[in-house]
């Protein structure tokens, strides 16, 4: 397996254990791990976990992921202007209700970096590139 971004989804439910997405989170993000894959962050997936985080359990979680995701990712990407021009063309595309820039943002990483997927839950990311749905 080749460099795959992380979906926020996939890493709130591992630092969650009472998440009911956390056991299959876990062995997801091991199995990728196992296979050599590279695990990329973006910035602003970052945020979003640490937000999360921060208001379904607390600060204290939110810090120890702060503390800990240099340790999961082995690459982070910053959302630059470059990428972020491509990520709102991205947004303002969808027809969707509820649509999420930083989903938009992670399909311009994917396009500009040319990974090889993304570990999510979410259906929004073609079934072609998600890892672990």
């Amino acid at each position: 397996m080749g460099r795959a971004l992380m979906d926020a989804n996939v890493l709130v439910a591992v630092y969650r254990p009472d998440d009911s997405l956390h056991k299959k989170a876990v062995q997801l993000l091991s199995k990728v791990k196992d296979l050599g894959g590279g695990l990329v962050l973006t910035n602003l997936v970052v945020q979003e976990i640490a937000t999360v985080l921060s208001m379904r359990v607390g600060m204290k979680l939110a810090r120890k992921f702060m503390n800990d995701y240099g340790d999961i990712a082995d690459e982070s990407i910053y959302i630059d202007e470059e990428l972020e021009k491509a990520s709102w063309k991205i947004f303002l595309k969808q027809e969707k209700k509820g649509t999420s820039f930083v989903d938009c943002a992670s399909l311009a990483v994917m396009e500009k970096y040319k990974l090889d997927g993304i570990l999510t839950f979410d259906e929004f990311y073609p079934k072609e590139v998600r890892i672990g749905v």
